[in-house]
């Protein structure tokens, strides 16, 4: 029952970082890179690797044990999920109501500015951010950098939780890294009853 709990936490601020991105990204990086995200939380880190560009970015991580790819294409409208180790990749429509045009995070009721920090070196703004989604409020901290423009850490208000962009490295990225590759099949999407 306990690791449950902490898998949903972890679900939930591993949301909480991806819908940060999805709302920095939305308006595109102030320049392209790549970088490992860290998300963290009492069972440990899980590491995955993030690729951006203006209007697309790709997420290589993990799942129990099996490595996966996201690819989300703002210019296509879609979100492909690809399985290298099957050769297979499912396709998803990204709506316009999807994905966050606004300065602001979906559900945010409160945004209070802390100051600067430097995260690994990177000039970022730190905020205090309050969250509805409709049944519960959660706060935690959020630093954006100044210069990419992207969150580059995020933290629950106790520190149990959290993310991190770490070994950012600025400059242009393939653009194979956003499509599928040739020899990868479209299956369906499980249905749940």
């Amino acid at each position: 029952m306990k690791d449950r709990r902490i898998w949903v936490i972890s679900l939930i601020v591993g949301i909480m970082v991806l819908v940060s991105w999805i709302s920095s990204l939305a308006q595109g990086p102030g320049e392209e890179f790549s970088a490992d995200q860290i998300l963290s939380g009492p069972a440990g880190e899980q590491k995955g690797r993030i690729y951006c560009q203006k209007d697309r970015w790709r997420v290589d991580l993990s799942h129990e044990g099996r490595p996966m790819i996201q690819v989300f294409r703002l210019d296509k409208k879609v979100v492909w999920m690809l399985i290298p180790e099957d050769k297979v990749y499912m396709e998803m429509p990204l709506f316009p109501d999807q994905v966050p045009w606004a300065e602001k995070i979906p559900g945010e009721v409160g945004r209070k500015s802390l100051g600067e920090e430097a995260i690994h070196g990177h000039p970022a703004n730190k905020y205090q951010v309050k969250v509805w989604n409709g049944e519960t409020a959660s706060e935690f901290y959020l630093w954006v950098s100044k210069k990419l423009q992207v969150p580059v850490k995020t933290a629950t208000l106790d520190g149990r939780f959290g993310s991190e962009l770490r070994n950012i490295k600025v400059g242009p990225q393939s653009i194979d890294l956003f499509e599928i590759p040739s020899d990868f099949k479209l299956i369906s999407p499980p249905r749940h009853p």
